[in-house]
């Protein structure tokens, strides 16, 4: 009953943080796009996420010690720097991991705030957002990466697949 009620406090905490750093992005997002040219660097590492024989609403196992307290310290990072694209990244990555798809989708669409042209960014968030059982979110994100004109053939392939699969 103690860890459960320990495990709540932590994500209720971890989603009012999380509901801040989106705050602080937006108030951001003005001087982010003033700038010529994009901070974020093209290639980011993105989550990997899952292939689309996964369910909606599936979830990963369960996080071990080591990966919670990476996904500990990222989250501490991102708060540190909430509009730094690696940042990003990474705490998006570890939170695909250990099953915060939330906090995956907050991070993503922060990226996206930073740096709009990201074809790989909206890909993620489409197939985030099918897991999570938001269809027509996954739609948007998805139609959205397979029509960028900076988008690689490897990402229409895996958007066209995720596209059939969150329509049936």
């Amino acid at each position: 009953m103690t860890v459960l009620v320990t495990d709540m406090r932590a994500a209720s905490s971890r989603l009012l943080w999380t509901v801040a750093l989106a705050a602080v992005a937006l108030a951001c997002a003005p001087a982010q796009a003033q700038t010529p040219e994009s901070k974020a660097p093209r290639t980011l590492a993105m989550p990997t996420t899952t292939t689309t024989r996964s369910q909606p609403g599936q979830r990963p196992p369960a996080a071990t010690p080591a990966q919670r307290a990476a996904y500990d310290k990222a989250f501490q990072t991102a708060l540190d720097k909430p509009s730094d694209p690696e940042t990003l990244a990474r705490f998006a990555e570890l939170a695909v991991q250990i099953g915060d798809i939330e906090g995956a989708i907050s991070a993503l669409e922060r990226l996206l705030i930073v740096d709009s042209r990201q074809p790989e960014v909206r890909l993620e968030l489409g197939v985030l957002y099918f897991r999570l059982g938001s269809k027509e979110a996954a739609l948007t994100y998805l139609e959205a990466a397979r029509a960028a004109p900076e988008a690689t053939p490897r990402v229409r392939e895996r958007a066209e697949a995720f596209l059939k699969a969150a329509r049936r």
